[in-house]
């Protein structure tokens, strides 16, 4: 299992740099704000915010920003079956990418410094689920420049489409209606492209505002499944403990003790 040994989102005002040595452990590392120029093995790297860089154990890293920025990121090391989950993982080099979704990555990242903090009995797997969904992510970003352009298009278009319409009941029949292509196409596509079903990336979004409700403006958890385009709340209970990993209660609970 994926073993994490940090996670932290750090705030650096004027100049930093970094000295180049080697990486003790892998590192996820996602710009949030500001800009970063990094020195990876004998390349330049550039990042800015939505950039999201993976370097392996081992990888000699340096680098130096002269502005205020922001960044997240867990160091963590793999056992060796882990590595076969994902590319990434296999090719042991650095993969640097852009993150089109940037607003549910930050939060998937927050949601894994909160299960890595909170050091509970199944922090650990929490962390482990987590940490693969957003090196996944990663991955069918970079994998998604070889896709045609056509499908990115859709899939980008559907994904504007759901964030527009989320408080309705979005059905993949809409959807299909919206692009002028039958279900299975527009199904077919998206998963493609993302890696989530039309349904799934719906349920994250809505998920994603109803955590902003809850933690902005405390609104009751009735009037949230509400507001987010759930049936019912029961059933916006399921889907948010799915998520997260924890009721909307609990959730609520530990913005407000």
């Amino acid at each position: 299992m994926i073993k994490m040994h940090t996670c932290y989102v750090k705030d650096f005002h004027g100049k930093w740099e970094m000295g180049r040595e080697p990486t003790q452990y892998n590192i996820l590392l996602v710009v949030t704000r500001g800009k970063i120029m990094y020195y990876v093995n004998d390349e330049t790297v550039f990042l800015q915010k939505g950039d999201v860089l993976f370097m392996p154990a081992g990888t000699v890293r340096g680098g130096v920003s002269m502005e205020e920025h922001q960044r997240y990121a867990t160091h963590f090391t793999l056992e060796a079956h882990d590595r076969a989950l994902l590319p990434v993982l296999r090719e042991e080099r650095f993969c640097k990418t852009s993150i089109p979704g940037f607003e549910y990555f930050k939060q998937r990242f927050l949601l894994l410094k909160h299960h890595w903090l909170m050091r509970g009995p199944y922090s650990e797997t929490a962390c482990y689920a987590v940490l693969l969904e957003l090196l996944g992510i990663l991955n069918y970003e970079r994998d998604k420049r070889k896709l045609p352009a056509k499908k990115i298009d859709m899939a980008e278009d559907i994904k504007r489409y759901m964030l527009d319409h989320f408080k309705e009941p979005v059905t993949l029949s809409d959807l299909a209606a919206y692009t002028g292509r039958t279900p299975n196409h527009v199904s077919h596509v998206f998963k493609s492209v993302t890696g989530q079903s039309p349904i799934e990336y719906l349920h994250h979004v809505r998920i994603s505002k109803a955590k902003e409700l809850m933690f902005d403006k405390m609104t009751p958890i009735s009037v949230v499944a509400e507001e987010t385009g759930f049936c019912d709340q029961a059933y916006f209970n399921r889907v948010f403990k799915k998520l997260t990993g924890c009721s909307p209660t609990a959730f609520l609970k530990g913005r407000t003790d």
